[in-house]
C-alpha cells in the first residue's frame, strides 16, 4: 500500500507544484475554506478495504483499512491522520506506532513572502522545471493534468481529471476527492466515495489510544528548517543544478532516438502483448521478494564456503534477477 500510496502522491505532487507555480504563495493555508463533510470510500481492485475522511473549519482527519498483495506478500495497512493548522498527526494502527510534527505549511508561507522579487520568480522557475522532470520521466502525463469529464458520484458533482496511469474526480464546490484510480507496478485499485454527508465525524478527530508517539514539536528547529527549504527552492544552485540535470537528460533521450529499433533499450511495454503484459504483472504480484533475497543469500553463503570468489557475487545478483 505504502509503495502505490507514493507513487500517486509523486505524480499528484508534481501537477500541484506546476498549478502553483503560476500563483502566487504557493503554502498559502487554506484550512478554513474546508467545508463541514465526511466521505466513506471503498477500495477495489487488487486493493480492498475502505476508507473515511472528515473536514470541519481547519481540521482534517483521515481513516483508512486497506489490503492489498505486493511482491507475493499479502499487507493489511490501518492508518489514521490529522491535519491541524500547527500539528501534523499520522499513526500506523497496526503497529501501534506514530508521530506528531509541525505543520511546516505557516513557515513556508511566512518564507516565501519574505523572499524577494527575483527569488520568488525562481522559485516558480524552478519548481515548474521539476515538475516538467517528473513529466518527462513518466510519459504520457499532461502537467497539471488534463480534465474529461463531469461525474455524479454518492450524490455528488465532481470533475474527472486524468495524469498519467492516475485518474481522479474532485468536487466543484470543495478540494475533497471522490474517486481515484490508477495503474502502478502492475497494482490496479479504485477508490470510490459511496456516502458523502455534510456534517463532521467528531470520532475521526479523536486521537487515538495505545499509540507510542514520537513527537517531532521542537517548532524553531521544524521553521528553520522550512524556511530553509523554500529558500532551496529559490536558489540559484537549484537552477544551475536543475539546467545541467535538463542538458544530460536531452544528451541521453537523443541518443535513446538513435536506437535501431525506435524505442529505448529495454522498454518492453512497447514490445510486449497485452497477453504477456498480464502474464508479467501475475508473476510480479505473486514473486515474493524476501524468498528470493533469502534464497540468494543463502547460495552466496555456500559458494562462498566452497571459495568460489567472484562465482558466488554473480550468483547473489544473477539469483535475484532470475529466481
Amino acid at each position: 500500500m505504502s509503495r502505490i500510496t507514493l507513487c500517486a502522491a509523486l505524480i499528484a505532487a508534481a501537477a500541484a507544484a506546476h498549478a502553483a507555480s503560476a500563483q502566487g504563495n504557493p503554502f498559502q493555508a487554506r484550512f478554513d475554506a474546508l467545508p463541514t463533510i465526511t466521505v466513506t470510500y471503498a477500495y477495489t481492485g487488487d486493493m480492498s478495504g475502505s476508507a473515511r475522511t472528515t473536514a470541519d473549519n481547519n481540521r482534517l482527519a483521515s481513516w483508512s483499512a486497506v489490503t492489498g498483495k505486493f511482491f507475493g506478500k499479502t499487507t493489511n495497512d490501518t492508518t489514521w491522520s490529522l491535519s491541524t493548522p500547527d500539528t501534523l498527526w499520522n499513526a500506523d494502527l497496526n503497529k501501534k506506532t506514530g508521530t506528531v510534527s509541525v505543520n511546516p505549511l505557516p513557515a513556508m508561507h511566512k518564507a516565501y513572502d519574505n523572499l524577494d522579487g527575483d527569488s520568488k520568480a525562481r522559485f516558480h522557475a524552478n519548481v515548474d522545471a521539476m515538475a516538467q522532470f517528473v513529466a518527462q520521466a513518466l510519459k504520457g502525463i499532461p502537467l497539471g493534468g488534463q480534465a474529461k469529464e463531469t461525474r455524479t458520484i454518492a450524490g455528488e458533482t465532481c470533475e474527472l481529471t486524468s495524469l498519467g496511469v492516475i485518474s481522479y474526480c474532485t468536487m466543484k464546490t470543495a478540494p475533497i476527492v471522490l474517486y481515484t484510480s490508477g495503474s502502478i507496478l502492475c497494482v490496479n485499485y479504485e477508490e470510490t466515495a459511496t456516502t458523502v454527508t455534510h456534517t463532521a465525524d467528531p470520532t475521526l478527530f479523536q486521537v487515538p489510544d495505545h499509540i507510542k508517539w514520537s513527537q517531532l514539536l521542537d517548532k524553531a528547529r521544524a521553521d528553520s528548517m522550512a524556511g530553509a527549504w523554500v529558500k532551496y527552492l529559490a536558489s540559484k544552485e537549484l537552477s544551475d543544478s536543475i539546467a545541467k540535470a535538463r542538458q544530460e537528460y536531452e544528451k541521453k533521450s537523443q541518443q535513446g532516438s538513435q536506437v535501431q529499433s525506435g524505442h529505448a533499450p529495454g522498454d518492453t511495454a512497447q514490445q510486449m502483448s497485452p497477453e504477456d503484459q498480464k502474464k508479467m504483472c501475475d508473476a510480479l504480484k505473486n514473486y515474493s521478494l524476501s524468498t528470493a533475497l533469502n534464497d540468494a543469500w543463502k547460495s552466496f553463503l555456500k559458494e562462498s564456503a566452497q571459495n568460489a570468489g567472484r562465482a558466488a557475487a554473480d550468483r547473489l545478483f544473477g539469483h535475484i534477477i532470475h529466481p
